[in-house]
């Protein structure tokens, strides 16, 4: 009985001086999940980071974006481009941000077009985001179904401010992880094919990396950045 003993102690005690060392390696907690995040491009790579918004848009709300008021009102309390659009849902968004260049107001409709092909296939019926800002020179930004990279099918689109155009974009992989995710993890924006921003949505709140919002292109950026935030739901944590 006595050897029995000392022989599942022993066994007992290599299984926790395991587990310890893999903690330590790890950085973590055994079990712990890892914090995953959106894979940046090497162009913003090195921009530096805001968190912004909170962990449940809900149907209405405010908050701030390095200092700067957003309010907003959604159509529904909770909106993904990556899930249906309820039928009653007409105008999922409006919002309105205090920007340098003065207050900005949108409102933002929405539909779903007939299901296409790619659709069928990633049995899937992306809906339409289409977004207006009245102040000169007026904007506008619309976002759909887009490509199937992969096997899974993106969203697209563009923001139009005058002469400048930004490219939209859905972004599927996380750091690290060469397995695409079939919903979003976040979006890239693009200027004349470079990546210029990008919003992180893997997280509690979403993460922003953008030009200078005091310069046409920030300004671009941060409100395509704001309308995507706003109809997609934080990462369960």
């Amino acid at each position: 009985m006595r050897q029995r003993f000392s022989t599942v102690s022993v066994s007992a005690l290599l299984i926790l001086l395991l587990a310890g060392c893999a903690s330590v390696r790890d950085g973590r907690p055994v079990g712990e999940r890892r914090d995953q995040r959106m894979a940046q491009s090497p162009s913003v790579a090195g921009v530096a980071e805001e968190s912004f918004g909170k962990s449940a848009w809900g149907a209405k709300g405010d908050f701030t974006l390095s200092g700067q008021r957003v309010r907003y009102e959604r159509g529904a309390d909770k909106l993904a481009l990556f899930e249906p659009l309820a039928p009653s849902v007409r105008t999922p968004l409006r919002f309105s941000w205090a920007g340098p260049a003065g207050d900005s107001a949108s409102v933002c409709e929405g539909w779903t077009p007939e299901q296409t092909a790619n659709g069928r296939l990633a049995d899937s019926k992306p809906w339409v985001l289409s977004c207006k800002w009245g102040s000169a020179p007026a904007a506008m930004l619309q976002i759909g179904e887009g490509q199937m990279r992969r096997g899974k099918l993106s969203r697209e689109g563009a923001y139009r401010r005058g002469e400048l155009t930004l490219g939209l974009r859905s972004a599927h992989l996380y750091e690290g992880n060469a397995q695409p995710q079939t919903a979003a993890v976040g979006y890239e924006m693009l200027h004349q094919g470079t990546v210029v921003g990008s919003l992180d949505l893997s997280g509690s709140v979403p993460r922003l990396r953008r030009p200078d919002p005091g310069t046409p292109l920030g300004r671009a950026v941060t409100e395509a950045a704001l309308a995507l935030a706003l109809v997609s739901e934080p990462a369960p944590r």
